[in-house]
Protein backbone atom coordinates (compact mmCIF):
# COMPACT_ATOMS: atom_id res chain seq x y z
CA UNK A 1 0.00 0.00 0.00
CA UNK A 2 3.15 2.46 0.95
CA UNK A 3 4.71 1.28 -2.42
CA UNK A 4 1.64 2.44 -4.64
CA UNK A 5 1.34 6.01 -2.65
CA UNK A 6 5.11 6.30 -3.71
CA UNK A 7 4.48 5.92 -7.27
CA UNK A 8 1.73 8.35 -7.19
CA UNK A 9 3.95 10.84 -5.60
CA UNK A 10 6.88 10.12 -7.95
CA UNK A 11 4.09 10.48 -11.01
CA UNK A 12 2.88 14.21 -10.02
CA UNK A 13 6.44 15.40 -9.23
CA UNK A 14 6.63 14.26 -12.81
CA UNK A 15 4.07 15.91 -14.69
CA UNK A 16 4.63 19.06 -12.26
CA UNK A 17 8.44 19.12 -13.45
CA UNK A 18 7.44 18.62 -17.39
CA UNK A 19 4.67 21.29 -17.30
CA UNK A 20 6.83 23.66 -15.62
CA UNK A 21 9.59 23.11 -18.33
CA UNK A 22 7.51 23.39 -20.95
CA UNK A 23 5.96 27.23 -19.42
CA UNK A 24 9.37 27.84 -19.14
CA UNK A 25 10.76 26.69 -22.10
CA UNK A 26 8.31 29.22 -23.61
CA UNK A 27 9.24 31.94 -22.27
CA UNK A 28 11.36 34.48 -23.68
CA UNK A 29 14.70 34.90 -22.19
CA UNK A 30 14.99 38.84 -20.93
CA UNK A 31 18.97 38.50 -22.04
CA UNK A 32 18.01 37.69 -26.34
CA UNK A 33 16.18 41.01 -26.30
CA UNK A 34 18.34 44.31 -26.94
CA UNK A 35 16.26 47.34 -25.93
CA UNK A 36 16.39 49.89 -28.56
CA UNK A 37 17.47 53.07 -27.74
CA UNK A 38 15.37 55.99 -26.97
CA UNK A 39 15.20 59.35 -28.50
CA UNK A 40 16.37 62.50 -26.44
CA UNK A 41 14.12 65.13 -27.73
CA UNK A 42 16.47 68.11 -28.87
CA UNK A 43 13.78 70.92 -28.08
CA UNK A 44 11.79 71.43 -25.64
CA UNK A 45 8.62 72.95 -27.65
CA UNK A 46 8.46 70.86 -31.16
CA UNK A 47 6.85 69.40 -34.32
CA UNK A 48 7.09 65.63 -34.92
CA UNK A 49 6.96 64.24 -38.60
CA UNK A 50 7.92 62.21 -41.24
CA UNK A 51 10.99 62.75 -43.62
CA UNK A 52 11.83 61.03 -46.76
CA UNK A 53 14.76 61.19 -48.55
CA UNK A 54 15.44 62.48 -51.64
CA UNK A 55 18.03 63.82 -54.34
CA UNK A 56 18.00 67.86 -53.97
CA UNK A 57 16.50 68.86 -57.11
CA UNK A 58 14.12 65.74 -56.92
CA UNK A 59 14.33 62.67 -58.28
CA UNK A 60 14.47 62.27 -62.37
CA UNK A 61 12.56 59.58 -64.15
CA UNK A 62 15.03 59.66 -67.37
CA UNK A 63 12.98 59.34 -70.25
CA UNK A 64 13.39 59.60 -74.39
CA UNK A 65 11.35 60.78 -77.13
CA UNK A 66 12.54 57.68 -79.02
CA UNK A 67 11.19 54.13 -77.53
CA UNK A 68 11.97 50.76 -78.81
CA UNK A 69 14.95 47.45 -77.81
CA UNK A 70 17.56 48.81 -75.61
CA UNK A 71 21.02 47.60 -77.23
CA UNK A 72 22.99 48.71 -75.04
CA UNK A 73 23.43 49.42 -71.66
CA UNK A 74 26.81 51.76 -69.93
CA UNK A 75 25.26 52.06 -66.08
CA UNK A 76 24.55 50.25 -63.15
CA UNK A 77 22.76 51.28 -59.89
CA UNK A 78 25.28 53.19 -57.39
CA UNK A 79 27.26 54.63 -60.19
CA UNK A 80 28.44 57.94 -60.09
CA UNK A 81 27.66 59.88 -63.81
CA UNK A 82 28.71 63.16 -65.14
CA UNK A 83 26.11 65.40 -67.21
CA UNK A 84 26.46 64.31 -71.15
CA UNK A 85 27.58 60.76 -69.75
CA UNK A 86 25.63 57.92 -72.40
CA UNK A 87 23.77 55.93 -70.10
CA UNK A 88 21.75 53.56 -72.96
CA UNK A 89 21.03 52.90 -75.98
CA UNK A 90 17.77 51.71 -78.11
CA UNK A 91 17.89 49.94 -81.47
CA UNK A 92 17.54 52.38 -84.08
CA UNK A 93 17.71 50.22 -86.90
CA UNK A 94 13.95 50.72 -88.24
CA UNK A 95 15.37 54.22 -89.10
CA UNK A 96 19.05 54.06 -90.26
CA UNK A 97 17.50 51.79 -93.43
CA UNK A 98 16.15 55.36 -94.41
CA UNK A 99 19.24 57.13 -94.88
CA UNK A 100 20.52 55.42 -98.15
CA UNK A 101 16.91 56.11 -99.62
CA UNK A 102 16.96 60.16 -98.85
CA UNK A 103 20.31 59.64 -99.62
CA UNK A 104 19.48 58.72 -103.09
CA UNK A 105 16.76 61.31 -102.87
CA UNK A 106 19.21 63.65 -102.48
CA UNK A 107 21.17 62.77 -105.80
CA UNK A 108 18.15 62.47 -107.82
CA UNK A 109 16.97 65.54 -106.75
CA UNK A 110 20.47 67.43 -107.30
CA UNK A 111 20.86 66.17 -110.78
CA UNK A 112 17.10 67.69 -111.46
CA UNK A 113 18.55 70.79 -109.67
CA UNK A 114 21.63 71.14 -112.12
CA UNK A 115 19.83 70.15 -115.16
CA UNK A 116 17.04 72.71 -114.61
CA UNK A 117 20.19 75.40 -113.61
CA UNK A 118 21.44 74.33 -116.90
CA UNK A 119 18.45 75.24 -119.00
CA UNK A 120 17.92 78.59 -117.11
CA UNK A 121 21.19 79.91 -117.37
CA UNK A 122 21.23 78.83 -121.38
CA UNK A 123 17.73 80.97 -121.70
CA UNK A 124 19.77 83.66 -119.95
CA UNK A 125 22.38 83.82 -122.65
CA UNK A 126 19.68 83.81 -125.52
CA UNK A 127 17.89 86.32 -123.97
CA UNK A 128 21.05 88.44 -123.33
CA UNK A 129 21.56 87.81 -127.01
CA UNK A 130 18.42 88.30 -128.53
CA UNK A 131 15.31 89.02 -126.33
CA UNK A 132 13.00 88.36 -129.14
CA UNK A 133 14.30 84.76 -129.15
CA UNK A 134 13.11 83.86 -125.67
CA UNK A 135 8.86 84.33 -125.26
CA UNK A 136 7.74 85.64 -121.69
CA UNK A 137 6.12 82.34 -120.99
CA UNK A 138 8.86 80.17 -122.07
CA UNK A 139 10.98 81.87 -120.10
CA UNK A 140 8.59 81.86 -117.14
CA UNK A 141 8.29 77.96 -117.31
CA UNK A 142 12.15 77.23 -116.85
CA UNK A 143 12.63 79.27 -113.83
CA UNK A 144 9.71 78.55 -112.36
CA UNK A 145 11.20 74.78 -112.70
CA UNK A 146 14.62 76.00 -111.56
CA UNK A 147 12.73 77.06 -108.66
CA UNK A 148 10.91 73.98 -107.67
CA UNK A 149 13.69 72.12 -108.53
CA UNK A 150 15.94 74.32 -105.76
CA UNK A 151 12.82 73.74 -103.88
CA UNK A 152 12.94 69.71 -103.58
CA UNK A 153 16.72 69.43 -103.51
CA UNK A 154 16.39 71.83 -99.87
CA UNK A 155 13.47 69.05 -99.01
CA UNK A 156 15.43 66.08 -99.63
CA UNK A 157 18.50 67.37 -97.19
CA UNK A 158 16.05 68.73 -94.52
CA UNK A 159 14.33 65.35 -93.88
CA UNK A 160 17.97 63.48 -94.12
CA UNK A 161 18.79 65.84 -91.42
CA UNK A 162 15.89 65.82 -89.37
CA UNK A 163 16.49 62.02 -89.58
CA UNK A 164 20.11 61.99 -88.32
CA UNK A 165 18.97 64.57 -85.46
CA UNK A 166 16.09 62.11 -84.44
CA UNK A 167 18.67 59.11 -84.02
CA UNK A 168 20.30 61.35 -81.55
CA UNK A 169 17.78 60.52 -79.37
CA UNK A 170 18.20 56.74 -79.16
CA UNK A 171 21.42 57.39 -77.32
CA UNK A 172 20.56 58.51 -73.87
CA UNK A 173 22.41 61.03 -72.02
CA UNK A 174 22.43 62.17 -68.05
CA UNK A 175 20.97 65.53 -67.64
CA UNK A 176 22.63 66.47 -64.67
CA UNK A 177 25.91 66.05 -62.47
CA UNK A 178 24.92 62.84 -60.20
CA UNK A 179 24.41 59.60 -59.20
CA UNK A 180 21.84 56.42 -60.79
CA UNK A 181 19.61 55.67 -57.97
CA UNK A 182 17.96 52.51 -59.50
CA UNK A 183 18.65 50.90 -62.65
CA UNK A 184 16.22 48.27 -64.19
CA UNK A 185 17.18 48.62 -67.26
CA UNK A 186 18.52 45.59 -69.43
CA UNK A 187 19.85 45.02 -73.23
CA UNK A 188 16.92 43.37 -74.87
CA UNK A 189 13.90 44.98 -72.80
CA UNK A 190 11.71 47.33 -74.20
CA UNK A 191 12.04 50.90 -73.04
CA UNK A 192 8.95 53.55 -73.95
CA UNK A 193 8.07 57.53 -73.01
CA UNK A 194 6.54 55.96 -69.76
CA UNK A 195 9.07 53.98 -68.66
CA UNK A 196 10.12 54.58 -64.30
CA UNK A 197 13.26 51.87 -65.44
CA UNK A 198 15.71 54.64 -64.74
CA UNK A 199 16.53 56.58 -61.84
CA UNK A 200 18.78 59.12 -61.16
CA UNK A 201 19.74 62.29 -58.94
CA UNK A 202 21.80 64.68 -57.37
CA UNK A 203 24.29 63.53 -54.93
CA UNK A 204 23.12 66.22 -53.08
CA UNK A 205 20.44 65.18 -50.90
CA UNK A 206 17.15 66.68 -49.56
CA UNK A 207 14.60 65.48 -46.86
CA UNK A 208 10.70 66.00 -47.50
CA UNK A 209 9.05 66.26 -44.11
CA UNK A 210 5.50 65.55 -43.63
CA UNK A 211 3.96 67.80 -41.02
CA UNK A 212 0.36 66.98 -39.88
CA UNK A 213 -1.76 69.69 -40.79
CA UNK A 214 -3.01 70.00 -37.54
CA UNK A 215 0.48 71.17 -36.60
CA UNK A 216 0.93 73.46 -39.59
CA UNK A 217 0.01 76.16 -37.64
CA UNK A 218 2.90 76.30 -35.60
CA UNK A 219 4.76 75.65 -38.36
CA UNK A 220 7.82 78.23 -38.61
CA UNK A 221 9.97 78.12 -41.74
CA UNK A 222 14.11 78.67 -40.75
CA UNK A 223 13.21 76.86 -37.40
CA UNK A 224 16.15 74.61 -36.21
CA UNK A 225 15.39 71.00 -37.28
CA UNK A 226 16.93 67.62 -36.94
CA UNK A 227 16.64 64.00 -37.77
CA UNK A 228 16.96 60.56 -36.55
CA UNK A 229 17.84 57.53 -38.22
CA UNK A 230 15.19 54.90 -37.61
CA UNK A 231 17.12 51.71 -35.56
CA UNK A 232 19.91 54.16 -34.31
CA UNK A 233 18.50 56.94 -32.93
CA UNK A 234 21.95 58.09 -31.69
CA UNK A 235 22.87 58.66 -35.08
CA UNK A 236 21.30 62.43 -36.13
CA UNK A 237 21.16 64.94 -39.35
CA UNK A 238 21.08 68.67 -38.74
CA UNK A 239 18.79 70.22 -41.60
CA UNK A 240 18.79 73.45 -42.85
CA UNK A 241 15.16 74.77 -44.42
CA UNK A 242 14.75 74.94 -48.21
CA UNK A 243 10.81 75.92 -48.81
CA UNK A 244 7.77 74.97 -48.30
CA UNK A 245 5.17 73.33 -50.95
CA UNK A 246 2.41 75.34 -49.80
CA UNK A 247 -0.13 72.78 -50.99
CA UNK A 248 -1.51 70.31 -48.34
CA UNK A 249 -1.83 66.20 -49.29
CA UNK A 250 -2.81 63.05 -48.20
CA UNK A 251 -0.21 61.58 -46.73
CA UNK A 252 1.40 58.96 -48.87
CA UNK A 253 4.57 58.16 -46.98
CA UNK A 254 3.07 55.85 -44.06
CA UNK A 255 5.17 54.80 -40.95
CA UNK A 256 3.36 51.41 -41.05
CA UNK A 257 2.67 52.02 -37.24
CA UNK A 258 -1.25 50.31 -36.33
CA UNK A 259 -2.45 53.64 -34.87
CA UNK A 260 -1.51 55.80 -37.86
CA UNK A 261 -4.38 57.40 -39.18
CA UNK A 262 -4.40 56.84 -43.25
CA UNK A 263 -6.53 59.56 -44.51
CA UNK A 264 -4.07 61.73 -42.94
CA UNK A 265 -3.35 65.76 -44.77
CA UNK A 266 0.19 66.60 -44.91
CA UNK A 267 1.89 70.13 -45.13
CA UNK A 268 5.10 69.03 -47.14
CA UNK A 269 8.35 70.88 -46.01
CA UNK A 270 12.07 70.38 -47.91
CA UNK A 271 15.21 70.66 -46.32
CA UNK A 272 18.70 70.21 -47.08
CA UNK A 273 20.99 67.79 -45.23
CA UNK A 274 23.41 70.50 -44.30
CA UNK A 275 26.66 68.33 -43.58
CA UNK A 276 26.72 64.71 -45.15
CA UNK A 277 26.96 62.56 -42.07
CA UNK A 278 30.06 60.08 -41.34
CA UNK A 279 27.23 56.87 -42.08
CA UNK A 280 25.43 56.32 -45.15
CA UNK A 281 22.45 58.03 -46.33
CA UNK A 282 19.89 56.36 -49.03
CA UNK A 283 17.71 58.03 -51.13
CA UNK A 284 13.74 56.42 -49.91
CA UNK A 285 14.65 56.15 -46.83
CA UNK A 286 12.67 57.56 -43.87
CA UNK A 287 13.37 59.21 -40.74
CA UNK A 288 12.15 60.88 -37.64
CA UNK A 289 12.19 64.78 -37.69
CA UNK A 290 11.94 67.55 -35.20
CA UNK A 291 11.34 71.35 -36.18
CA UNK A 292 11.53 73.77 -32.98
CA UNK A 293 8.75 76.10 -32.59
CA UNK A 294 7.79 79.10 -30.56
CA UNK A 295 4.25 78.46 -31.06
CA UNK A 296 1.61 76.52 -29.26
CA UNK A 297 3.75 76.22 -25.71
Amino acid sequence: MRTFFIWILVSILGIGIGVGTIYYGDMEKSGDNVALPSITLPYKSFIAGTGVIESDGKNIFVGSLAHGVIKKVTIKSGEKIQKGALLFEIDDSSKRVQIPVLEAEIKASKAKFQSAKHQLDLIKKFKKVSPQMVSREKYTKIVDTFNEAKELLSLSKERLSALQEELKLYKVHAPIDGIVLRSNITKGSYFDANSKALVIGSDTLSIRVNINEFDSWKFEPNSKAVAFIRGNPKQKITLKYQYTIPYVVPKKDLTGLSTEATDTRVLQVMYEVQKRPNFPLYVGEMLDVFIQTTKGK
